[in-house]
């Protein structure tokens, strides 16, 4: 080898060796890259897997959080599957609800722990609440425990959505609300109670006040009859023998009249003036009405005296149709003709009837009652020309069952009374009458006489436009107390 080659050799070998320096000092630089690199990726590795720890321990946190809230809500919850609709999550107002432990509820679907129908009916609505994809609130359920009692619950059933908006879970939680019915039934009747003896006290005051009434009325009615009676007595008594009188007068100036055919001038004057012959006619049925009118009040004061009854306050046997005779003379001027309506007859078919024990000035009080309701009835059709018949009538029927008892049908034909009026027609303080027509004690006061204190029974048969009909029952004997 030449010189010249050898010289070319050595450059060749300095360049590739001054090829190979440089390609190291690159080679050595990419290793300390890709050494930087690794340690930056290994330490963002590690800050990564830090992160992920971070947010492991954070979720399980929040997890168990969530588990103790579920745990210690007071109501039930359930958690179940969409497929089959097994309990995946309960917490422990569920177990309690149940009557059993979770582990004996886990797994299971509806059909496991209600009768068939239950399930039927509860299955029903989770899928109508899954398919709704809403919220499905049922204010009131009734389930049978596994121990056979019965609870009723307020119950929602709410899906849970994945990211897709399709249902995954369906969350349904309980509210026990069976002490709150309880409760709230019993308030409900201590309310209805309350109601009650607050009637009742209005009634027996009511009642007390009528009763006063109905007393202080008998005493002046008494009184008023008594003091009537003595003039009545002595005018009825005189009235005989002024008629007498009167006559012999008459015979007397007809002897004169035969005998004396031509009186003084003077004294045929005074006669055509006088018009005697119409004066003696004329003073004839004066008297004669007069006797009438006297005999009138006579029965009004017997009629008051029975009606008042104030000697038989006690229980006493009575004659029953003396008690409505005595009534019906009372009302006697509201029966007749007037200006504004026709008479309201009366007609009476009665049974032959035994003296009946009864306190007799409360059964008269309960027959002006009913009568004078009868009255009121047919004068109100009459004034508004609803009667079709304009022959209104009341009817008194009086017929003995049998050995002990009686009864009394008091018959109008008027319009009738509705249904819904008939079934408060007893109830205190109910009328349909207007302001201060009527305090609607009347019936109301009848029934507690007819049903307490005589141990009979009251009740009303009507229809539209048919009349209407009250009819008295009463033992004939009151059972010794």
């Amino acid at each position: 080898m030449s010189i010249e080659e050898l010289n070319q050799e050595l450059t060749r070998l300095r360049q590739c060796l001054q090829q190979l320096k440089t390609d190291n000092a690159e080679l050595r630089q990419a290793v300390l890259e890709y050494t930087t690199q690794l340690k930056q990726h290994k330490s963002e590795q590690q800050a990564a897997l830090l992160e992920r720890q971070r947010i492991e321990e954070q979720l399980q946190t929040t997890q168990q959080f969530l588990y103790s809230v579920i745990q210690t809500m007071p109501v039930a919850v359930f958690v179940k599957d969409v497929v089959d609709l097994r309990i995946v999550l309960c917490n422990q107002a569920a177990e309690k609800l149940a009557g059993v432990s979770a582990d004996e509820i886990l797994g299971k679907n509806d059909y496991d722990l209600f009768p068939r129908e239950e399930a039927d009916f509860f299955t029903t609505r989770d899928r109508e609440a899954l398919n709704s994809k809403k919220l499905l609130e049922i204010p009131e359920e009734i389930i049978r425990t596994k121990s056979g009692e019965t609870r009723i619950l307020q119950i929602k059933k709410a899906p849970i959505l994945d990211s897709q908006g399709q249902p995954k879970y369906l969350l349904v939680v309980r509210y026990d609300i069976t002490e709150h019915k309880q409760a709230e039934a019993q308030l409900k009747q201590q309310a209805i109670e309350l109601e009650q003896t607050l009637k009742e006290l209005q009634s027996t005051q009511a009642q007390l006040i009528q009763s006063e009434k109905m007393s202080s009325l008998g005493q002046l009615v008494a009184g008023v009859a008594h003091e009537i009676n003595n003039p009545v007595n002595f005018i009825s008594g005189n009235l005989t023998y002024a008629n007498k009188y009167i006559q012999q007068l008459l015979n007397l100036l007809h002897l004169y009249r035969i005998n004396y055919p031509n009186p003084a001038q003077e004294i045929q004057m005074t006669i055509q003036e006088m018009e005697f012959d119409f004066l003696v006619e004329d003073l004839l049925k004066l008297l004669s009405s007069m006797e009438i009118g006297a005999e009138r009040i006579q029965q009004i004061v017997v009629s008051l005296r029975i009606f008042s009854r104030l000697d038989e306050a006690e229980l006493k046997a009575v004659d029953i149709h003396q008690g409505i005779e005595s009534t019906l003379s009372i009302l006697e001027h509201r029966l007749k003709p007037r200006a504004n309506h026709v008479e309201i007859q009366v007609l009476k078919d009665y049974d032959d009837l035994p003296l009946v024990e009864c306190y007799a000035g409360q059964l008269n009080q309960v027959f002006m009652n009913i009568l004078s309701n009868a009255i009121d009835a047919l004068e109100e059709a009459l004034i508004q020309g609803k009667l079709s018949h304009n022959h209104p009538q009341i009817r008194i029927c009086t017929q003995q069952l049998n050995a002990q008892q009686i009864v009394i049908r008091i018959i109008d034909n008027g319009l009738g009374i509705p249904e819904q009026v008939k079934q408060k027609l007893f109830d205190p303080f109910f009328t349909t009458k207007d302001v201060g027509k009527g305090t609607g004690l009347g019936l109301s006061i009848s029934y507690q006489i007819i049903t307490e204190r005589h141990g009979g029974s009251l009740e009303c048969v009507s229809s539209l436009e048919e009349g209407a009909e009250l009819i008295i029952t009463i033992p004939v004997v009151q059972p010794k107390q």
